[in-house]
């Protein structure tokens, strides 16, 4: 493994590496690119808008959850009241027609198709959701 100052020296000199430490260099320049920063943490944008899944459709606006089913049922509107944000979820307070306080997650964002799920939570399962 190269210490902190081989890898400066390197960096600024890469005619100094050896074969075997180019792939060693490159994986780990490739790692430090890729893990996770404060820039990658999911933001409102992430999760603002339609989202289409197999039982039903979420649209997300800065105070509402509209849940529109696929089965002919009117679509309900809940009131979200926060929204929390880590580097890989986004945690939604809402309060259903009964004026109940519900938390629901959403996490497994991903690229192309943007991609989610909604966390299992008690007895409700795992759902799929894509942008629509």
């Amino acid at each position: 493994m190269l210490t902190k100052d081989e890898a400066w020296r390197i960096a600024a000199n890469p005619e100094l590496l050896r074969k075997d430490q180019v792939m060693k260099f490159a994986w780990l320049a490739a790692t430090a690119v890729l893990l996770p920063t404060a820039a990658d943490a999911v933001t409102y944008k992430d999760i603002a808008g339609q989202w289409c899944g197999d039982v039903t459709d979420y649209v997300f606006t800065p105070n509402t959850l509209t849940v529109k089913f696929h089965d002919g049922r009117p679509a309900n509107a809940f009131k979200i009241t926060k929204y929390t944000y880590t580097n890989e979820s986004v945690s939604i307070n809402w309060i259903n027609a009964a004026g109940k306080g519900s938390v629901t997650v959403f996490a497994e964002f991903s690229g192309n198709p943007i991609t989610m799920a909604q966390q299992p939570n008690g007895d409700k399962p795992r759902r799929s959701f894509h942008r629509c």
